[in-house]
């Protein structure tokens, strides 16, 4: 899959971390924070892609805190890297979700092309991890600053 992070999705994954930072509460940036820490340490791994979904997927569904917040980026986030994208990104997209299907079996699709699972996802085996970098940042800053 062609990787679309550049000089654009960089202002935009801050965009986008910012309005999810100012939207939360104390709590929930902290939740938010911790959660995005553990994706992008499941991300580091060496595990294979199936184990890094299933890792994702458990840690998210298992953070009740977290979970409405995931279905809220969720929007946000399918908004950027689906809806704002061309057609030769999409197709790389596209090839990412057929790939966790292949790779990780099918509930890891079928996981990638929904809602608020696919966040997880998205950020542990696409290019979402520079997007969980920036919202870490972002979520700290704006504490700092409250």
């Amino acid at each position: 899959m062609a990787d679309d992070t550049g000089p654009s999705d960089d202002r935009s994954y801050r965009q986008l971390a910012i309005k999810i930072a100012e939207r939360l509460d104390e709590t929930d940036r902290k939740a938010v924070s911790a959660w995005a820490q553990n994706l992008l340490a499941i991300r580091a791994t060496d595990a294979s892609v199936k184990k890094k979904a299933m890792l994702a997927l458990r840690m998210t569904a298992s953070e009740k805190v977290v979970w409405p917040i995931a279905k809220m980026i969720a929007a946000e986030v399918k908004h950027l890297v689906w809806d704002d994208r061309g057609i030769p990104a999409r197709i790389g997209m596209g090839a990412a979700a057929v790939a966790a299907v292949v790779l990780g079996g099918q509930s890891a699709g079928i996981a990638a092309l929904g809602t608020a699972v696919g966040v997880p996802l998205w950020i542990v085996l696409g290019a979402g991890g520079a997007f969980a970098g920036v919202l870490i940042e972002e979520l700290t800053k704006t504490r700092a600053q409250k």
